[in-house]
């Protein structure tokens, strides 16, 4: 084997080459995206191609002083390499396998012959000492002979010589590596030995499992994967879990897992892969904790469809203990206590949940619907698939097209939910909306409460019960929860507008900007944002500000009935009562050809017209109707002009809501 001296920066093999300074494998000059670990294992490969390198040698190298399990490790990295290089351990092409011994690199290195070595290896070890100082290239000691054929060296004293040259670049090797590890230059002594907070995680990403099938269309079961693995791991309470919504963008990305962990401010990163084949299922996992960077689990789980529910607690669960996170004993029984589901109910939940996931259409909303429906079909005793319609129902009114009857559907889904299986988070949170919606103000929060402790990291849980606090008027609570869900789930839309709405509730007008500023960032056809930051101009007399926000966003959002309503009142509000006339017309017209309700868009046009009766009559009706918007009665910023009037404060005794705490507009 060639020392250090002589290694090439650059190795090339077929259409891949390995620069060993920059730490990057490219595919015909085009960056191929490879953990550390793998890249350090084919690198360890390269240096010495067609002679075997023992696992113990690679354990010795890699993984010496770590706490994962070597085996599940080893094999993990093994087969994330081949599956960067397109490579196959039954067929290899690269990297052969030998069993219980270790591996080969059996194709031609920088055009060289690879040399038969079928012989024993030499029973001389070699002796690396590998140090990885801040990202930058290792630093690789290697003893020459290690692995080197020595079927052919008969000279006795060679033979010796060697042996006593070893000897020497082992301890020339130590009198580098000591002084590294004694000032831990890098965190390298954290990385062998483990430091100070090494391997103990509080916060994660899961990033989309891959889908290895082959198969575009079984896209849904890998991201459905997902979805399912982050809901299990936020059971646990000690552990904060980003929401799967915002990691979908990722699914594709190039990014280092160390700047991943950086925009979405956690400490590491699992990332893995799903193999789905008939009913058989193989998951694997690795977690890489990314300051100091080190991998710290892995595992392969490969078992029948219908255990998928226990397999998904058991992933909770072995990672937990990995990482040193403390798992309650509740906690620990519901993540061990799970049925077994039918194969097909579970591949229809999957595809429902695909759908539900879509950009909203009715379209949508409907194969949702079919799919639910059939899972229940197929297993009328899989919880999940109840939970998912009943949130189906509540976030999604336009199913049905009494909006009572979609209140009362979701009711009765949720709680039979929750017959089957009292510990479902999601169902309890579609209890406290559509008690919510029943104006149960105490049922509702007693729900909201058991969904996030059920579920600490279920981030629309507690952006939601946000919403009911500050509906309450309990400011301050609404922006410790608003908070709390953006940590969560920091790219979503939905999340970061009413999170927004919490902070201006509080007084805290700068960060409710700036949440909104995110969201039209993220999505600028979010109509909800751009409502709340036309809100906040009103409140503040800038009403030409709020004209233009709310045109531009229509340009967006054609005939959308709330900002239509909110633009009215603008126009009202700043003198151009002929303008809102005109859109108070449109609006009358797009409910009359759409045979919908729009109530709040007129109300909130004749609220800034100084309509009170015509106002009033809508609010009566939107009551009638158990419209969802009533329950912000007494924080909506363009009701303000009607709340000195005696009806208003009737129409919120009706609906349950306290008395203003001020007279001032929130």
């Amino acid at each position: 084997m060639a020392d250090v001296a002589s290694t090439p920066q650059v190795v090339r093999f077929g259409v891949f080459e390995v620069d060993l300074w920059a730490g990057e494998l490219r595919k015909k000059g085009v960056r191929v995206r490879l953990q550390e670990q793998p890249l350090q294992v084919l690198a360890v490969l390269l240096e010495q191609p067609g002679h075997v390198v023992t696992r113990e040698e690679l354990k010795h190298k890699l993984w010496a002083g770590t706490i994962v399990d070597f085996d599940h490790s080893i094999n993990t990295t093994i087969n994330k390499l081949r599956e960067a290089l397109g490579d196959s351990a039954d067929t290899p092409r690269f990297i052969e396998t030998l069993p219980r011994r270790g591996y080969r690199f059996i194709y031609p290195v920088n055009g060289a012959l690879i040399v038969d070595t079928s012989v024993p290896v030499n029973d001389v070890p070699a002796a690396t000492t590998t140090a990885a100082v801040n990202g930058a290239p290792t630093l690789a000691i290697t003893v020459p002979g290690g692995l080197e054929d020595t079927s052919k060296v008969r000279d006795p004293a060679a033979s010796w010589w060697r042996r006593h040259r070893a000897a020497g670049v082992v301890i020339f090797a130590l009198l580098v590596a000591l002084p590294l590890l004694g000032l831990n230059v890098g965190g390298l002594r954290d990385q062998m030995v483990g430091g100070p907070g090494a391997g103990h995680v509080t916060s994660i990403a899961v990033l989309p499992l891959k889908n290895l099938s082959g198969d575009p269309q079984q896209d849904y079961f890998a991201d459905g994967m997902t979805e399912a693995l982050i809901t299990e791991l936020g059971k646990i309470g000690a552990l904060q879990v980003l929401s799967y919504q915002s990691m979908v963008s990722y699914r594709q990305s190039a990014k280092p897992l160390r700047q991943i962990a950086q925009e979405l401010k956690v400490e590491a990163i699992l990332e893995g892969a799903v193999l789905h084949s008939g009913e058989r299922v193989r998951i694997t996992a690795n977690l890489i904790q990314v300051s100091p960077e080190r991998h710290l689990w892995a595992e392969t789980y490969e078992f029948n469809l219908r255990d998928v529910l226990t397999v998904q607690g058991e992933v909770a669960r072995d990672m937990a203990t990995r990482i040193r996170v403390k798992v309650t004993p509740r906690e620990q029984t519901r993540l061990t206590t799970s049925r077994r589901v039918d194969a097909e109910a579970y591949e229809a939940y999957l595809l429902g949940r695909a759908h539900l996931s879509k950009t909203p259409t009715r379209a949508s909303w409907t194969s949702a619907k079919e799919y639910f429906e059939k899972a229940i079909d197929k297993d009328p005793g899989y919880a999940a698939a109840y939970a998912a319609l009943a949130e189906l129902h509540i976030r999604h009114r336009g199913l049905t097209r009494d909006s009572s009857d979609a209140r009362i559907q979701a009711r009765q889904w949720g709680e039979k939910a929750l017959k089957l299986d009292d510990t479902l988070a999601e169902a309890h949170a579609m209890l406290a909306r559509s008690a919510q919606q029943d104006w149960d103000w105490p049922g509702a929060e007693r729900e909201f409460r058991r969904a996030i402790e059920l579920n600490p990291s279920y981030a629309l849980a507690r952006i939601w019960y946000a919403m009911y606090l500050y509906a309450m008027q309990r400011f301050e609570e609404a922006a410790v929860e608003a908070r709390r869900a953006q940590q969560l789930d920091p790219a979503s839309s939905l999340v970061n507008t009413w999170a927004g709405a919490a902070y201006f509730f509080v007084g805290r007008s700068a960060d409710a900007m700036a949440s909104w500023q995110k969201t039209l960032e993220l999505d600028p056809n979010y109509a909800d944002a751009s409502l709340a930051i036309a809100r906040t101009y009103v409140t503040q007399g800038k009403h030409q500000q709020a004209i233009e926000g709310l045109r531009k966003a229509l340009l967006l959002n054609e005939r959308h009935p709330l900002l239509l309503g909110a633009l009215a009142h603008a126009y009202a509000r700043d003198g151009q009562r002929d303008e809102a006339l005109k859109l108070v017309s449109e609006l009358t017209q797009i409910e009359a050809e759409e045979r919908r309700s729009t109530p709040f868009g007129i109300i909130w046009a004749y609220a800034g017209l100084g309509d009170k009766d015509r106002a009033f009559a809508c609010l009566e009706r939107a009551y009638q109707d158990r419209v969802g918007r009533l329950v912000w009665l007494n924080v909506d910023p363009l009701l303000e002009p009607l709340r000195s009037d005696s009806r208003f404060r009737d129409l919120a005794r009706r609906v349950g809501l306290p008395m203003l705490s001020s007279p001032q507009a929130r």
